[in-house]
């Protein structure tokens, strides 16, 4: 139930905090910029009264590109990872501000829908003025709490690439001016993308200007093979040894890691952002996720484009099973913990529903009928249709599955301009059926 259309507004339902308390019926009061959880008490009768909805923590997305140039569509199966990757730089190459605005606010409205209260938006390549201007901007639209780990290319396409100063220099004139410096990351992209000396050098800045570290790490195979050959050492190795793992670093994807790297990280006080959907769809192999909590490692999760975050609980759980051959190998309660509670620790953020964060969906739906277990309906059947109503630092940002301070439509039909413009500035197309209908359109 919700009451009160302005403020205070007042939900209610099944308040989970996190994933081993148990439900208790609750209302949350959203006024003034904070959320006030109150147990209820009433025996069984307001127990069915509010079991149709839960209270959840804020979900937190560790990694993702809200711009999501990479290609997409039937086209894009079985498309590798480099050649993904190689295919978005046309369009990454002409890319200005409104490009960046208008594609950033649809990402981040869609993170909003599916419950996320907080995102690490890994932005490059950042070739422009005005940029992280624009990110911020398209983060800001829609209410998102939007952290911001800034790429640094230093190989590949030269229209695309950066200095390390330059980027040292934009979180400079950034950090606690257009955001707060712990919502920023000094993030050179990956081992393919940046010279050693690279990470060396953001580290030292990052010590210096008081902001995080963020890389993409040993995510492929060939990814580990040139790195061994070329400098000897592993991928995890060489950031170890240029000073880049350190408490609060966050590293991407580590699939491919050995023993002693699993160890390096654990003992660094470093931070996975482990992506399952986005390993099964690029076949990059399963992460060590069981190894890395067994070591005492802190593994998050990140939904990397793939739209989903309670897609990606399930995906954790059931990718660790099948790579241990173990069903029960990574359970519900730790997927739910690595989308709420590790990952705001990670950002060092309050846990549960302490803080000023709230997610509410319908628990009334077919899907997560009938209702034995929330945390594991939550889990396993739970998805973004499902999100009815999300409070971002006391700001009811979505209310009865409506954008509070933006419009879908709107956002949407911005967006899909600038991906026809972007098409027509490197030669390419989008399908002549590919148009957002009126709302003001006379029926055909």
């Amino acid at each position: 139930m919700v009451t009160g259309v302005g403020s205070p507004t007042v939900l209610t339902g099944l308040a989970v905090a996190d994933a081993t308390s148990e439900p208790v019926p609750a209302t949350a009061t959203v006024a003034g910029g904070a959320v006030r959880v109150q147990t209820l008490t009433g025996g069984a009768d307001l127990g069915a009264h509010v079991a149709g909805a839960a209270l959840l923590p804020g979900l937190v997305n560790m990694h993702d590109h809200l711009r999501a140039f990479l290609p997409t569509g039937r086209a894009s199966e079985g498309m590798p990872l480099a050649t993904a990757i190689t295919s978005s730089a046309a369009a990454q190459a002409v890319a200005g501000q409104d490009d960046y605005r208008a594609l950033t606010a649809l990402g981040a409205a869609r993170q909003v829908h599916a419950g996320v209260t907080t995102v690490v938006d890994h932005v490059y390549p950042l070739h422009r003025d005005g940029l992280l201007e624009a990110v911020v901007e398209g983060h800001r639209a829609v209410g998102l709490r939007g952290y911001v780990a800034l790429g640094i290319m230093t190989r590949g396409a030269a229209d695309l690439c950066t200095s390390v100063e330059d980027v040292i220099g934009l979180a400079e004139r950034a950090a606690d001016v257009l955001l707060p410096r712990e919502q920023l990351y000094l993030a050179p992209v990956s081992m393919r993308s940046n010279a050693p000396d690279d990470y060396a050098v953001a580290a030292r800045a990052a010590e210096r200007l008081g902001v995080r570290l963020y890389t993409h790490i040993a995510e492929t195979q060939a990814e580990v093979d040139a790195c061994h050959a070329e400098h000897g050492v592993r991928p995890v190795e060489l950031l170890h040894h240029s000073g880049f793992l350190r408490p609060g670093t966050v590293l991407v994807h580590g699939v491919r890691l050995s023993d002693a790297e699993i160890a390096l990280i654990a003992g660094s006080g470093a931070v996975l952002a482990y992506c399952p959907t986005n390993h099964l769809r690029f076949a990059k192999g399963f992460a060590p996720v069981t190894d890395l909590l067994a070591a005492g490692a802190a593994v998050t999760l990140g939904v990397d484009g793939m739209e989903s975050p309670f897609h990606e609980m399930r995906q954790a759980v059931y990718a660790q099973g099948q790579a241990a051959g173990d069903p029960g190998a990574l359970t519900s309660a730790q997927a739910f913990d690595m989308a709420t509670g590790a990952g705001a620790r990670a950002l060092g953020l309050p846990e549960g529903l302490d803080g000023a964060d709230l997610v509410r969906i319908d628990l009334t739906a077919p899907a997560l009928q009938p209702l034995a277990d929330p945390v594991w309906s939550v889990v396993h059947r739970a998805a973004p249709a499902h999100v009815t109503d999300v409070v971002v630092a006391g700001r009811h940002i979505l209310r009865d599955g409506e954008l509070t301070a933006a419009d879908d439509v709107a956002i949407a039909e911005e967006a899909a301009s600038v991906i026809r413009s972007l098409a027509a500035r490197t030669g390419s197309s989008v399908p002549q059926f590919w148009d957002i209908p009126s709302r003001t359109a006379p029926p055909q």
